[in-house]
């Protein structure tokens, strides 16, 4: 394909350089695992091998300094082609780092080296090998008002509650933990939690069975008593449902990376049916099924909507590395909430658009796509996963995106 995304740096063509090997590796098991539902982890020990899981990690702290979103994106991209599962993974480790950094560099910028150099400490253990991912989604609620709780006892923090979506937990070292923490007033204030995996009152289940992605091991993952120290618990000085800061360059730089994996599937989804089009003939004629109008049309559709995701990915990656890059006290909450209302028109639209790429593939393939036996049925299933990330649903997207325009309190109705 010769109109692909492109990385824009040079730590960025380096990681893409590597997506692409890995994703013909993990392409060679991707029937495999998803027929039996099992979790790739000799891909992931690949990718830390290669380098590819520490990118995002600062060069100082072992990783290649990849800072930018729109690269994080380029690189999901192409290792989705192979498979979307450890794509999406691999994402909730990598803008990790990506969110991290920044997260060092705004607490040295504030004098604050003490948070500055924790941060650093972490993204050091990512650099050294270790797997972190984001644990935050929740049955009943959303991400604004975790149900998780962490309450004082002595020694730190108790945590109580169940995550669910738990991508990547078969193999994460360190869970970053959305929490909700108690006031004496009776309100809650919001806060997070670095649990590292066997802290006793950790539990990751086995129970990961769905329709698509089958193969991110995206198990429930209970806490019951986790008592983790005070150093590694940190506090938003936010009321529990305000979205803060941290919770907008999570919308978009940590996003990005899904959505551009969702256009991967369909890129790749896009090829095999053309390489299937340009062979394949159709009795009585003996003509090959690419000469017929209606499979040209398919295709071009396929096509345009194609190139609409990638262009509105490239900008809205080069939007939020914009931001994100600039010192961190220069973007207010009201300039993310206008970034993460372009980021939000650019998820749906793109999901959208690989969701009907990938089922015009199957049109032109005809029943033979439908068959578990064909590639194209897995990345029919896995391509529909793509609207269910949060945040934010299709169904509360327009009311964001328009409040947002309209200069309105964004808080959605709940």
């Amino acid at each position: 394909m010769h109109h692909k995304l492109q990385p824009r740096t040079k730590a960025g063509r380096r990681f893409t350089e590597l997506a692409e090997q890995h994703a013909a590796e993990v392409a060679e098991s991707a029937e495999e695992h998803d027929r039996e539902g099992t979790f790739p982890v000799e891909a992931f020990e690949a990718m830390k091998a290669s380098g590819f899981m520490a990118a995002t990690v600062p060069e100082a702290s072992g990783g290649l300094g990849l800072d930018s979103a729109h690269d994080l994106g380029v690189g999901l991209n192409r290792l989705a082609r192979g498979d979307g599962s450890v794509a999406i993974a691999a994402n909730m480790h990598l803008a990790f780092g990506i969110i991290g950094t920044r997260l060092a560099r705004g607490a040295r910028e504030a004098g604050d080296d003490e948070t500055a150099a924790a941060t650093e400490a972490l993204l050091g253990i990512v650099g050294g090998g270790a797997i972190a991912m984001a644990n935050a989604t929740e049955a009943g609620t959303d991400l604004r008002h975790p149900l998780t709780e962490a309450t004082q006892v002595e020694g730190g923090w108790a945590i109580n509650g169940r995550k669910i979506f738990g991508t990547l937990s078969p193999v994460a070292d360190m869970f970053f933990v959305p929490v909700r923490t108690p006031r004496d007033d009776g309100s809650y204030a919001r806060a997070s939690a670095f649990v590292f995996r066997g802290t006793p009152g950790q539990q990751i289940l086995d129970n990961w069975d769905a329709l698509g992605m089958r193969a991110s091991g995206s198990n429930d993952v209970v806490y019951e008593n986790c008592v983790v120290p005070d150093n590694l618990v940190t506090f938003d000085d936010d009321d529990w449902g305000i979205e803060s800061e941290l919770d907008l360059v999570i919308a978009t730089a940590g996003n990005i990376g899904l959505v551009s994996s969702f256009v991967g599937i369909a890129e790749a989804a896009r090829d095999l049916t053309v390489e299937m089009v340009r062979t394949r003939r159709k009795a009585p004629s003996g003509r090959v099924i690419s000469e017929r109008s209606g499979i040209q049309r398919l295709v071009a559709e396929m096509d345009i909507l194609l190139s609409t995701a990638r262009a509105l990915l490239h900008t809205s990656g080069e939007a939020i590395d914009e931001v994100i890059q600039r010192p961190v006290a220069d973007a207010s909450v009201d300039e993310f909430h206008q970034l993460n209302k372009e980021f939000q028109a650019t998820k749906l639209v793109a999901n959208r658009s690989a969701i009907d790429v990938v089922d015009r593939a199957l049109t032109v393939s005809g029943g033979a796509g439908y068959l578990t036996a064909n590639k194209l049925s897995r990345l029919y299933r896995d391509v529909r996963a793509g609207p269910f990330m949060q945040p934010l649903s299709p169904v509360e997207v327009h009311e964001y995106i328009g409040k947002v325009a309209l200069g309105l309190d964004p808080a959605l109705d709940v």
